[in-house]
């Protein structure tokens, strides 16, 4: 007698061939993964639905450019509010 249970599971083609690329990846299979979050979910009896914040492409265009700028220092920095804030008026007029 297997000391383990099959579980059937339907999901898109796509999806599961990003899975196994990524737990290949980490050196583990899409079992140590359903394993682990099937713990998850008998110990803290929930289930969580959320995926990853992505930027649209603006936004995504802005911060890097304002990721390149802080790397290459091209930036301002204060030591109060005030100064700060007296920057941004300079700065709007």
């Amino acid at each position: 007698m297997s000391n383990y249970s099959v579980i059937n599971l339907k999901t898109d083609p796509k999806l599961k061939e990003k899975a196994a690329a990524t737990a290949e990846k980490l050196g583990i299979s899409i079992s140590v993964v359903l394993n682990n979050e099937l713990r998850r979910f008998t110990t803290e009896q929930s289930v969580t639905f959320e995926l990853p914040e992505v930027p649209n492409v603006k936004t995504a265009r802005q911060l890097d450019s304002s990721k390149k700028k802080i790397e290459a220092s091209d930036y301002h920095k204060f030591d109060s509010n005030s100064k700060a804030l007296k920057f941004l008026a300079n700065e709007l007029k």
